[in-house]
């Protein structure tokens, strides 16, 4: 399965031998642009598995739109450097799991950090799902919560009588008991 990536390079910057670089490695070029705005559009608009920023981009060193990519989606960055510039623009970028390369581009080195960058990409997505999974979860629990509450305070029941009820609920009307509580909240809180 390709990896689907955007590269942001001024265009005269070897733009196709770094797309022919990562085409060999199953990385498939969805976008070139060559500027942070255009970037942060494209990645708000598509869901990117990795971004390689050929520093410097048009507007910038690039530093500020790997950091704002590392932190605001789940795409793997990678940052083409001069050698030069490497260990200083590395140290900033270090702590938000920024993959730096040094240009002029070793091929297996960054063959194998492709790599890299790819299964922390996925296990970081996996991540990102399960959080998301356990915050919807967390929200249903909040919000039958509050419904056992109402029939507690307007009906006298017990907190176990009010699940009871919330699940017997469900039950008989075909519902989940999400459904249910909203149903309560609804006729409760007015």
């Amino acid at each position: 399965m390709k990896n689907n990536t955007l590269l942001v390079s001024k265009l005269n910057s070897g733009v196709n031998s770094i797309k022919t670089l990562l085409e060999e490695n199953s990385y498939e070029v969805g976008a070139i642009v060559s500027d942070s705005e255009s970037a942060m559009d494209f990645a708000d608009d598509t869901v990117f598995d990795t971004v390689v920023i050929n520093s410097p981009i048009a507007d910038s060193d690039g530093v500020d739109l790997a950091i704002k990519l590392s932190t605001e989606t789940v795409c793997g960055v990678i940052m083409l450097i001069a050698a030069e510039k490497a260990s200083f623009i590395g140290q900033k970028v270090k702590d938000y799991g920024i993959v730096v390369v040094t240009k002029p581009i070793n091929k297996m080195l960054f063959k194998q950090l492709l790599g890299v960058v790819r299964a922390t990409q996925k296990r970081y997505a996996g991540i990102s799902k399960e959080n998301l999974r356990l915050r919807s979860s967390l929200e249903e629990t909040k919000i039958i919560n509050r419904a056992k509450f109402l029939l507690m305070q307007h009906l006298s029941l017990s907190e176990e009588r009010a699940h009871k009820y919330i699940e017997k609920q469900a039950m008989d009307m075909r519902l989940s008991k999400l459904e249910v509580a909203k149903q309560i909240l609804k006729t409760y809180s007015s």
